[in-house]
């Protein structure tokens, strides 16, 4: 039987983290599209967990 989370365990929500195509350019450029978006997660040992959002229907979603 698998142990439920406790809650302080990180939980991505079924919602979208992010909307949008393109990024504003800093140096007033035109703006340049997204290819990838990643959420990423630092601990305190110094590790990084890099979660790839997905592009659906014109925001980034969790996988």
């Amino acid at each position: 039987m698998v142990e439920p989370l406790g809650d302080d365990v990180l939980v991505v929500p079924p919602m979208p983290l992010a909307t949008g195509q393109l990024l504003e350019s800093e140096d007033d450029g035109p703006p340049v599209r997204i290819t990838k978006l990643e959420f990423v997660v630092s601990t305190e040992d110094g590790n990084e967990l890099r979660i790839p959002l997905v592009l659906r229907h014109g925001a980034w979603w969790a996988p």
